[in-house]
């Protein structure tokens, strides 16, 4: 009998990691642009990201909230953003201290459905310059992909902890989404802007 062969390769790891990472620290740039409220307009600011010697600042450190959607019922199916209290709130506070910020939303189990309130408070806080990604709640064994994402980041399969983080290191990377003048009433323009910027983070999290 002959020798046998190689033993057949089942699985091949294709993820970009550690030294790989489009997002790691030799990535980073020295500054990228936040949002914040200034004289009650959204605009852009300068955020300082590496010291001189090139080591990551603790006052870069990106804002990244997420947000659980995990009712079997909606409270409110009128589509009315404002009342989702809580992440109006955040997204205020995010605007007055946080000028690299963004939310997680884990929605239901695999797809990441949300309610209407929910989605549309959500589409506000991207066109607030705070990029959304969307995951299903838990283990969800299925993908979230980008038709189910409109103006959102598709987050796969990732948890919602591990898709907190690679948003984090992904805005130290490109920045915040450019705002909208008026976040409520966007711009064909502008809706393109942030469609753009949403592809660069998107890349990222089709290869990590």
């Amino acid at each position: 009998m002959g020798q046998p062969g190689p033993p057949a390769l089942t699985f091949r790891p294709v993820k970009r990691h550690t030294h790989t990472s489009a997002v790691n620290l030799s990535h980073l740039p020295a500054c990228v642009e936040g949002v914040r409220l200034v004289n009650g307009r959204l605009a852009r600011v300068a955020v300082p990201i590496k010291d001189a010697q090139g080591a990551l600042l603790a006052t870069a450190i990106p804002k990244v909230t997420i947000a659980n959607h995990a009712r079997y019922l909606s409270e409110d199916t009128s589509g009315d953003p404002e009342a989702e209290v809580d992440i109006l709130a955040r997204i205020a506070r995010n605007l007055r201290e946080a000028p690299l910020a963004g939310f997680v939303a884990e929605g239901s189990a695999p797809f990441a459905s949300m309610g209407n309130a929910v989605e549309a408070v959500l589409r506000r806080a991207t066109l607030s310059g705070m990029p959304v990604v969307k995951v299903g709640r838990g283990n969800a064994e299925g993908v979230v992909d980008p038709a189910r994402a409109t103006l959102a980041i598709a987050g796969s399969n990732l948890t919602a902890t591990k898709a907190r983080l690679l948003l984090m290191a992904c805005l130290l990377r490109f920045g915040s989404l450019p705002p909208a003048v008026d976040p409520t009433r966007p711009t064909p323009v502008e809706l393109e802007a942030v469609q753009a910027k949403l592809a660069e983070y998107q890349a990222v999290f089709d290869t990590h």
